[in-house]
């Protein structure tokens, strides 16, 4: 269960910024000859119907249905008592309580003749089988098509107002970082403290993982229990700020700082600033100059459907197409300098061909 203020600032996110989003999907929809699209949206995958609606569900699932022309109708897998909430944090035209998505959906279909001879559902493969199983048996499963690629090809690049949303967020997770007290001993004691700040400054939500002693294990992940931090750690915050996530990481030392840490920041940040859409498929080390020590991993994510952030290019796997200019993006990785591991994470802008992108921090 999401456990941050859930709220629509229209001064941060107006309704026109919404609208032109959705007018964009029904542009291309019309282009594709679909009647409709399904997009379903659960704490776990929020962001299509967020970036389209402004709504985030803060538990429990829901189905959007988009429509080529006119406002999207909301399927809400929620009690009628919390339509008010949902009405007032997110930019819709009908909510229905629907208990049972697919059947919801499938009736909404009949109630709004002709009947579409193309459906495409976001994400079809991952649409989870209760609410799919309804929609396929009907006298609808036969138009059903995956839409993925095509909400893809208008996601990004990223609008004015998402990029604010995404530096607030990121500042966020910076303002967290250094409210971690001098001297910490123990994981509890840093991630209660990165919690506190986050929430306090109106994050919605916040993931963090830790790599508690570098020395022992740079590998990043979410605690169970306590545990005892070595002097050299590393944190990532996952940060969510008006339906915008971002991820931030940084590396910390009890002491003072290494100079081989200094020349690793400052070659994240060159190396960040180096990428844009012509060359973020051929590799960071490429686009940033050889690096301090050894690069030992690296990716790019971005949002293009309903996860957060999805990986687009990486050190493991060959690129998912280019992403274009503008672009919001979040770039990881990981050095391995002669004195240990370092890791740093940050947002940024991707930049058009010949340029280089604009760091959000």
């Amino acid at each position: 269960m999401r456990r941050g203020l859930i709220s629509w600032s229209r001064d941060e996110v107006p309704p026109s910024v919404l609208e032109g989003r959705l007018a964009r999907l029904q542009e291309k929809m019309r282009d594709a000859e679909l009647g409709v699209v399904l997009i379903y949206t659960s704490f776990a995958r929020p962001s299509a119907v967020a970036w389209l609606t402004h709504f985030v569900p803060y538990w429990n699932e829901a189905l959007l249905v988009v429509l080529p022309t006119g406002a999207p109708v909301l399927l809400a897998a929620f009690s009628k008592r919390v339509h008010d909430w949902i009405r007032s944090v997110s930019h819709l035209g009908e909510v229905r309580s629907a208990p049972d998505l697919g059947r919801a959906a499938a009736v909404l279909l009949e109630e709004r003749p002709p009947a579409p001879s193309r459906i495409g559902v976001l994400e079809l493969d991952a649409l989870p089988w209760p609410v799919a199983e309804p929609i396929m048996k009907s006298e609808y499963g036969r138009a059903v098509v995956d839409a993925t690629g095509l909400f893809a090809s208008i996601r990004q690049p990223a609008d004015e107002a998402e990029i604010l949303l995404a530096r607030r967020a990121a500042t966020i997770a910076v303002q967290a970082f250094k409210a971690i007290p001098t001297g910490a001993k123990r994981a509890s004691e840093l991630l209660s403290t990165l919690e506190l700040s986050a929430r306090l400054d109106g994050a919605e939500e916040v993931l963090p993982r830790l790599a508690p002693d570098l020395r022992a294990d740079a590998t990043l992940r979410r605690l169970e229990g306590d545990a005892l931090l070595g002097e050299r750690y590393a944190v990532e915050l996952s940060v969510a700020y008006k339906a915008t996530w971002v991820r931030v990481a940084r590396s910390f030392c009890n002491g003072a700082e290494p100079q081989s840490w200094r020349r690793a920041a400052e070659w994240f940040s060159r190396a960040g600033g180096s990428l844009n859409e012509a060359n973020i498929a051929s590799g960071l080390a490429a686009a940033g100059g050889a690096p301090p020590g050894r690069l030992v991993a690296w990716t790019v994510e971005t949002c293009l459907g309903s996860p957060p952030l999805s990986v687009v290019a990486c050190d493991q796997t060959p690129p998912r197409p280019v992403l274009p200019a503008g672009s919001l993006a979040t770039l990881s990785l990981r050095l391995g300098l002669d004195d240990g591991p370092w890791l740093g994470s940050g947002p940024l802008i991707l930049g058009t061909r010949g340029q280089g992108a604009r760091c959000l921090i």
